[in-house]
């Protein structure tokens, strides 16, 4: 019998990796990644509504002062009740200076913004409960799928894979203008790059662009046939082959380029054209 894994703990990448050690661990990650992120999207709205922030709070404040000061409240709670630790600490952030609000009269000209709370969160220095900060601090260190580390993380991985994009379509001779070039340009879409030249990738002609997300049929008409999944993707996801779109986990190799010659005959063709037979 096949066994399944539910993605219902925080850091389960050992665990997996021992169960397939044939899977790359940048691949393992991923499904990990897109399974609690999608797992988030459903519940963040309930962990978020006021009534159960305030009971994180309360419970929060209460094993602070039963723990001798120790640290890591916040994450055991947010295991817990199976929400990122990052949006855990976000969420008690936001409320915690809420509630200073209250208590000094603030008005809401004067309370936190939330580009400072932003601010705190990158830096938990800059808050001014030191043991909050300190929490704040464990929440976002741990946490693999969101907060401000999660984001430089992931940046770095685009800008990782947009170069070896890059540095692949420059050895096959391909020429293309980045997401850069097309911005100023005035795109309003900007895919990692943009094909100046068609090509043909298994007999599928791509006249505009690559990009390496995942493919849904309404983008594919304007973005092109080829879709990269760097980490590699399941079988069932290559069934977009009747609407002319390639996946592949790589920049195909075998590819054929237009031949320019084509389109000046047939301009000298349609040059040569007498009207007066029409």
């Amino acid at each position: 019998m096949a066994k399944y894994h539910e993605i219902n703990k925080r850091d389960c990448i050992a665990e997996l990796k021992a169960e397939f050690p044939d899977v790359p661990v940048g691949t393992l990650e991923s499904i990990v990644g897109q399974e609690r992120q999608r797992k988030t999207k459903k519940s963040y709205y309930y962990h978020a509504a006021p009534q159960n922030i305030a009971k994180y709070y309360r419970r929060y404040m209460t094993e602070i002062q039963s723990k001798d000061n120790k640290c890591g409240v916040l994450l055991q709670i947010a295991d817990e009740v199976d929400l990122s630790p990052a949006l855990m600490a976000k969420l008690i952030l936001e409320y915690y200076y809420k509630m200073s609000s209250k208590e000094n009269n603030l008005k809401e000209e004067e309370s936190i913004t939330k580009s400072k709370i932003s601010e705190m969160l990158r830096n938990p220095a800059l808050i001014q409960d030191k043991h909050l900060g300190a929490e704040i601090k464990l929440c976002t260190l741990t946490d693999c799928c969101y907060g401000p580390i999660c984001d430089v993380l992931r940046n770095f991985s685009g800008l990782e894979t947009e170069n070896k994009l890059k540095n692949d379509l420059t050895k096959l001779g391909i020429s293309f203008i980045d997401e850069k070039q097309l911005r100023e340009k005035g795109y309003d879409k900007t895919p990692d790059v943009k094909l100046n030249v068609p090509i043909d990738i298994r007999s599928f002609v791509s006249d505009c662009r690559l990009i390496k997300t995942f493919a849904h049929p309404p983008q594919c008409s304007r973005f092109g046939p080829l879709v990269i999944y760097w980490n590699g993707y399941i079988d069932e996801l290559n069934n977009y082959k009747e609407q002319g779109i390639v996946i592949s986990d790589s920049v195909p190799t075998e590819v054929s380029f237009m031949d320019p010659s084509v389109l000046m005959k047939k301009t000298y063709i349609n040059k040569s054209i007498d009207f007066n037979n029409l």
